[in-house]
């Protein structure tokens, strides 16, 4: 059952900002997360410009996609494990800037007052606090901080100093910093050991004109890195001095005399850009060319610009709901995360934490496709495709990991990874969860039902739908002793509390879709006369086995509990004694060995639950309900993963009060901290599911072959909600008004849709209303 918590943050309810004031953050790692800026390529903490001396901190900028790689080391090793691990780097931190007075550091320990406010509309970080010296001397320094939507290699800062109470001299140094504290958490092994001194190697660094740049070979890979910045200085500075203050580190100093009342302001540019080693030659010169182009923008022109974009996103994107304001700020929280860490150019994805922190060595895992396509299918569908597009960048390698698993055919995507090889050194939780592949097919199915692109499936979709279905045959087989049931041995399903098992539910069923839509679109290709197939050396004897393996597959309900079994052997488990086990023991992973764990009937995460929301009318409303009153009670929800598919889950069953409480604490995940482990990064796709909850929960979408479905119902706490969708070229709104469902085509031509079943058609500016469904469906 959900607990869901009241609002425990540190930082200030509001529908658009996230506000942190205090004179010293209660939570320091926690509010550098929280204010994290990306872009899809650049992302970097929200740590002070100055640094934070004497408390813990976790400094962090980071570049999706670009990775570091080093040998795992077992004490005893086996054909096929996973042989390298990726890490995403950390990069030159290019945010530090600090003030001295008199000699003194000005630093936050001297702060008089002190407040940061993410502005979400904006999509720039605020910063103002005043701060004293200890000869009584007043500085106001202000910040404005973006990391560009428009041009994905750039960080902007505009500083601004006042002499409050007197008239005399500052300097104010400027750094680009490869040299800061490395990070670890060596008792959580959910986050890894991150040290740019171990995975970057300077290779030059110095200046040019008004440029300071380092460039840097990535330790392991193929990857070089060059950050370079620039500033324009205020016209009052004097003895401007650039400094190699040591290897890795540049400095450019300013002075200036300031009379008391009057200002400074510095706007700084910075610059990130990778290429392969072999390609370096020019890298430095070509940063040079573009930052210099990048700096005629000023700061408030490159601002205007990214309101824009943010703008453009939340008119699409946004989520209205009434009646419970720390959630609104919750779910626009969550979005606006899933669209600064997406990657955007179809050479990268969306790490498990996003852009956000170090946890999971920036991964990426199935997360983005059960969590995140699903909602930018039909948020930001351009994005989504990207993602997709990433997969399919990485499909041979996927063949590659197939091959070393011991498949003769076919592709195996990693479980964990950046560059396409897989990064999971423990395989009973890792290479076993063979369900990645069917989550890939699961993704493509729900962007092509959003889209409608069949350019996409013709050029790539199909091809990865064919190649990882293959592994299916190979992987199961027709069990004599079942009357030829097709069954699938020795994998791990989502729940991570139970491994390596024969039939596990959720990864049969999750394969039986897999085949059937591989068969239906490689038909619907060959109908064209494509010679595709042919390369693909895909035969109709193949597909037809296909057909039998997914007409035959092994999906039992037990006949004592009426359930359908996780696997063979859950249910003759015993029960985990959750009366016995002190809140202090969750989540269960971090305080007892796996084998303890695994000889129980308990729950990492949804499983079966899963399966049911994710496979839609595959099962009745009897059957949904009999599986969720039984498999809840037995979960622990120790994974962020876990809240947001039970909250849709209890809201098709009309157990509102219950999917309430569910979507509370997935909504504000990270804001409250609710797992205790955001100050390593944020639970992408928690915030994903978030957004599932409220559209597939409590809207009732399901997006059908005929058309989009809705039986919408609103727990009492939510009154209000309204959303929009971009379906198949078209957008659509969705609104609740005292207790009535109003839905109304904004562009595209008109469509049907169906609210209970019942059959809509939806023209342009002419809105249909229907009631809301009751509560307790079954």
């Amino acid at each position: 059952m959900a607990t869901s918590t009241p609002f425990a943050g540190p930082l200030q309810v509001d529908a658009w900002r996230l506000t942190e004031q205090a004179l010293t953050p209660a939570q320091p790692l926690l509010c550098e997360t929280l204010l994290s800026l990306a872009n899809g390529y650049i992302g970097t903490r929200g740590t002070l410009e100055e640094g934070l001396a004497g408390q813990s901190s976790c400094e962090g900028t980071y570049l999706n996609g670009v990775y570091s790689s080093e040998p795992i080391q077992y004490g005893e090793s086996a054909c096929g494990f996973a042989r390298n691990n990726h890490t995403m780097l950390q990069v030159a931190n290019g945010k530090r800037i600090y003030c001295e007075l008199d000699g003194e550091r000005v630093e936050l320990s001297g702060a008089l007052e002190h407040q940061r406010s993410l502005d979400m509309r904006q999509g720039v970080l605020q910063r103002q606090w005043q701060w004293q010296s200890k000869s009584g001397k007043r500085l106001l320094i202000s910040s404005q901080r973006l990391v560009s939507m428009q041009h994905p290699e750039l960080l902007c800062i505009a500083y601004q100093v006042t002499a409050l109470n007197f008239s005399g001299e500052i300097a104010i140094c400027s750094e680009l910093d490869a040299c800061y504290a490395p990070f670890s958490k060596k008792d959580d092994p959910r986050v890894g050991v991150f040290s740019i001194a171990d995975t970057l190697n300077l290779q030059q660094q110095g200046f040019a004109a008004q440029q300071g740049w380092m460039l840097h070979q990535v330790h392991g890979s193929d990857f070089a890195v060059c950050a370079m910045m620039q500033h324009a200085w205020p016209a009052v500075a004097n003895n401007i001095s650039q400094l190699q203050l040591k290897p890795g580190v540049l400095c450019e100093q300013a002075l200036w005399s300031l009379q008391q009342g009057e200002s400074a302001s510095l706007t700084k540019w910075v610059l990130y850009r990778h290429q392969s080693v072999a390609d370096t030659t020019d890298l430095v010169q070509r940063c040079a060319l573009q930052l210099a182009e990048l700096s005629q923008h000023s700061f408030a022109s490159l601002a205007a610009q990214q309101a824009s974009a943010c703008q453009q996103f939340w008119q699409q994107a946004d989520v209205q709901i009434e009646g419970d304001a720390a959630m609104q700020q919750g779910i626009r929280f969550n979005l606006f995360s899933l669209w600064q860490s997406a990657g955007k150019d179809g050479r990268s994805n969306i790490g498990a934490k996003g852009l956000t922190g170090p946890g999971y060595d920036g991964h990426y895992f199935w997360d983005t496709e059960i969590y995140v396509i699903p909602c930018l299918s039909f948020t930001q569908p351009a994005v989504a495709r990207q993602l997709l597009g990433f997969r399919y960048q990485q499909l041979d390698a996927a063949r590659q990991r197939a091959r070393e698993m011991a498949h003769s055919t076919g592709a195996l995507y990693p479980w964990r990874t950046i560059g396409g090889e897989e990064c999971s050194a423990y395989f009973p939780a890792g290479t076993a969860q063979y369900h990645i592949n069917a989550a890939i097919a699961y993704a493509i199915r729900c962007y092509y039902l959003a889209s409608d692109d069949w350019h996409f499936m013709r050029e790539q979709g199909i091809e990865m739908l064919v190649e990882t279905a293959r592994l299916w045959l190979q992987l199961g087989c027709f069990n004599p002793r079942r009357d030829g049931a097709f069954e699938i041995h020795g994998v791990t399903g989502p729940d991570e509390y139970t491994a390596i098992v024969n039939n596990n539910f959720y990864t049969n069923a999750m394969a039986q879709l897999h085949l059937r839509f591989a068969v239906e679109m490689a038909q619907k290709l060959q109908a064209e006369a494509s010679e595709q197939l042919e390369r693909w050396q895909l035969s109709a004897q193949e597909l037809a086995l296909w057909q039998q393996a997914a007409e035959r597959m092994y999906l039992p309900v037990d006949a004592r509990l009426g359930v359908h079994p996780q696997d063979d052997s859950f249910l003759d488990k015993k029960r985990w004694d959750f009366a016995a086990t002190p809140n202090d023991k969750y989540p269960l992973l971090l305080h007892y060995h796996p084998l303890v764990i695994y000889r129980h009937q308990v729950l990492k995460q949804a499983d079966v639950v899963l399966a049911m929301v994710l496979l839609d009318d595959a099962f009745s409303p009897v059957q949904k309900a009999r599986n969720l009153a039984y498999y809840e009670p037995l979960t622990t929800h120790d994974s962020s993963l876990s809240a947001c598919i039970h909250s849709i889950a209890c809201a098709e069953l009309g157990q509102l009060a219950e999917a309430h409480a569910f979507f509370g604490d997935s909504a504000r995940m990270d804001l409250d901290n609710q797992h205790g482990n955001t100050e390593h990064g944020v639970h992408i796709a928690c915030m994903a599911g978030t957004w599932q909850a409220l559209v597939f929960g409590f809207a009732g979408l399901r997006s059908r072959y005929d058309g989009l479905h809705f039986a919408p119902r609103l727990p009492a706490q939510l009154p209000g909600l309204n959303f929009r969708l971009n379906y198949r070229g078209r957008v659509i709104e969705f609104r609740v008004q005292q207790g009535q469902a109003q839905y109304q085509l904004l562009t595209g031509e008109p469509l049907v849709i169906f609210h209970d079943g019942e059959a809509l058609q939806l023209a342009l500016q002419q809105p249909r209303q229907r009631p809301l469904l009751a509560g307790e469906a079954v």
